[in-house]
């Protein structure tokens, strides 16, 4: 009960932050409009990370943001959402992902909407926004790096460990270990960003403290990532060894669960890597390049939050049931009464037995004469008044 009082509060604020930045949306552009009289606002630099590049139209910016805002809040809502309400996803052991699409939520929910908020003003491209946009993308990148990897260990420690192994691993306590995550990872951003420890992202002015800047890459990527590929590896090659070994384990359903659940994690990860890898590249090797290729390689790793969700929400059987669940109950439904999967059950089932019915009307339409199948026939047609 408390689990489903959580998700409709969690499922509310969503529709309420979504109604709230509609309103805005409305209210900005009636704004911008009264007091520019439809013109663009210039500024002096040709590139913001908040404003991304001006020499786009700023309405082609505008939509893109709200298009990312809008489909990302949605979708790792759903995400996080369905670690809820999934039975099959209701594992203490998956509280590591959830949190994962939490670290994409803080970019889809916070800076990306800013970003439109302040193309539509017109006015709020200033240091204490873009330095808090830094702050929250760095926090969500520190945290989604040590998140994969704890995702990494907890799969690995399921496949290639014994149950009692895995029992003890799961045993600690994960509420505790997110918590601290998210405030080593808040903690780190902050010192880097409003000290100046960090890169300048928003005007490029300084490179940060280089002791600073190396001592948290390792410890808070490069770290997580090589445990992050080992438990992987690891775990891919212990799944087929035993796939080969385990003739039923091959034929089961578990071994399609764990292959596909598998798969798209290193898929994720993959995606991860290969949409911040253009940023490491230019800030640790190319740290003069033009604002242009800087600004590009930054947004291709924020973007990179708006999709992950969708790999999981189109090809894990568990997660598409959850996210077609809290669709129905989002845009179709007022309340949340039951796992998605038994109303499934129950729809096809209702659909063989209209079937049935339709068949023993044709039996009666033969055999008239038949009092058994006649009574069958009727008793299907009470029903089905």
């Amino acid at each position: 009960m408390l689990e489903m009082f959580l998700v409709k509060v969690f499922l509310r604020l969503l529709k309420l932050r979504m109604i709230l930045f509609l309103i805005n949306f409305l209210i900005f552009c009636t704004g911008s409009v009264l007091m520019h009289g439809g013109r663009k606002n210039e500024t002096e630099r040709a590139f913001s990370l908040v404003t991304l590049n001006h020499a786009w139209p700023k309405r082609d910016r505008l939509l893109f943001t709200v298009a990312c805002s809008v489909f990302g809040c949605i979708m790792n809502g759903f995400f996080v959402a369905s670690f809820f309400v999934e039975d099959h996803l209701k594992r203490i052991g998956l509280v590591f992902h959830a949190c994962v699409g939490m670290s994409d939520l803080i970019v889809s929910m916070a800076v990306i909407p800013v970003s439109a908020v302040v193309l539509l003003s017109g006015e709020w491209d200033t240091d204490a926004v873009c330095y808090a946009l830094q702050f929250l993308t760095e926090a969500s990148t520190y945290s989604y790096s040590i998140f994969f990897a704890l995702v990494a260990v907890e799969t690995y420690y399921r496949l290639c460990r014994s149950s009692e192994e895995y029992d003890v691993f799961i045993s600690k306590r994960v509420d505790l270990i997110s918590l601290f995550v998210f405030a080593v990872s808040f903690i780190t951003a902050a010192v880097g960003v409003y000290l100046g420890l960090d890169y300048d992202c928003c005007y490029r002015l300084h490179y940060g403290n280089f002791t600073f800047r190396i001592t948290t890459n390792v410890i808070l990527h490069v770290i997580p990532c090589l445990i992050t590929i080992f438990c992987l590896s690891s775990a891919s090659l212990k799944m087929k060894s035993r796939a080969k070994k385990h003739n039923h384990y091959r034929k089961s359903q578990q071994y399609e669960n764990d292959r596909y659940a598998h798969y798209l994690n290193i898929t994720a990860f993959i995606l991860y890597v290969s949409a911040w890898l253009p940023y490491v590249i230019v800030v640790h090797e190319f740290p003069a390049t033009t604002d242009s290729r800087f600004y590009q390689s930054v947004w291709l790793g924020v973007g990179r939050s708006v999709i992950t969700s969708v790999l999981y929400g189109t090809m894990d059987r568990r997660f598409r049931r959850a996210f077609a669940h809290l669709f129905n109950y989002c845009f179709c439904k007022s309340t949340l009464s039951g796992p998605f999967a038994s109303r499934h059950r129950r729809a096809c089932e209702y659909r063989a037995a209209t079937g049935d019915v339709r068949v023993h009307i044709m039996h009666q339409a033969v055999n008239a004469n038949s009092p058994q199948r006649a009574a069958s026939s009727t008793r299907e047609m009470q029903e089905l008044r």
